[in-house]
């Protein structure tokens, strides 16, 4: 078991919620698969969209063109069959 994490800075707040929305609207454009988050759904008269939120979030800070994580498939199985995930990266930082 992990402790509680701490609070994000405010511009990690606000960039999370900025990726939500995008996340959300995207999802909204194709059909969900059966077993993806909000994919389960049953028809009804009315139309309710689940809404993606993030529940973890990370940052990093790479001092250059030598660190990052490059190209690669991470297996996460332990987050279901369809996870959404989502990221963002800011470019590089100059000293």
């Amino acid at each position: 078991m992990t402790d509680t994490p701490k609070t994000f800075p405010p511009e990690m707040e606000e960039a999370c919620k900025i990726i939500e929305k995008i996340v959300n609207e995207e999802l909204k454009k194709r059909k969900r698969y059966s077993l993806e988050y909000g994919g389960n759904q049953k028809d009804t008269s009315e139309t309710i969209d689940p809404i993606w939120k993030a529940n973890v979030a990370a940052s990093n800070c790479y001092e250059g063109a030598k660190e990052g994580v490059g190209l690669h498939s991470d297996q996460l199985t332990y987050l279901g069959p369809y996870p959404t995930i989502a990221s963002l990266s800011l470019g590089r930082r100059y000293n």
